[in-house]
């Protein structure tokens, strides 16, 4: 490895030290005292850099708020791609595994509970208007992976099938996480339904 290389690989892990101190940060602020409370300022002054270095790394608070969402729906993401694995061929039973595990770990997450919930900031609910406004990432992100793993198992299907089915799903399940009104199994159960209704395989 030449220097040139290893001062790019040491800004590289440095740079990603530096977000996970900053997200690891902000998630304290938002379970201790809300959303509202957390400051650029603040934040940078705690992990011992200048706001301005923190702002060239994230953007606006709003887009830290986001980097905090996708990095805590990481290990969701992973857990449902586990559950697609354990169902090779069978739609159905995909998406119900699927589903009812994400709609399950999402609502025992204290992250998740303080965004959707507003606690513990006395009915908070800045984060949630965040999620909801400026989800289209989680989203994208959580479409791309339900479709990745359906056009593997049935490369002839119809594209158009394909993305109703997969929008239809993703959106449903992101709104009974935000909207707690059936059990997980219930969730899973429709999804399941709502799938092979989409995309007759």
């Amino acid at each position: 490895m030449t220097s040139v290389d290893l001062r790019a690989e040491t800004r590289a892990y440095a740079r990603s030290r530096l977000r996970e101190l900053t997200l690891d940060a902000a998630r304290r602020v938002v379970l201790e005292r809300g959303w509202a409370a957390v400051r650029m300022g603040a934040i940078a002054t705690e992990i011992g850099i200048s706001r301005q270095s923190l702002h060239a790394e994230f953007g606006t608070k709003d887009d830290l708020g986001n980097a905090l969402v996708l990095r805590e729906t990481e290990e969701f993401f992973k857990g449902v791609q586990v559950r697609f694995a354990e169902h090779p061929g069978d739609l159905s039973g995909a998406v119900s595994d699927a589903a009812e595990y994400l709609v399950s770990v999402a609502r025992e997450n204290p992250l998740v509970g303080t965004i959707l919930t507003g606690a513990p900031t006395g009915g908070d609910v800045s984060f949630l208007s965040l999620l909801t406004v400026r989800g289209e990432t989680l989203i994208d992100n959580a479409s791309a992976l339900v479709r990745r793993w359906v056009t593997e198992q049935w490369p002839a299907a119809d594209p158009d099938d394909v993305r109703l089915m997969v929008e239809s799903v993703v959106r449903l399940c992101l709104s009974h996480v935000l909207t707690p009104t059936k059990t997980p199994a219930e969730v899973g159960a429709d999804l399941a339904l709502v799938a092979c209704r989409c995309l007759p395989v």
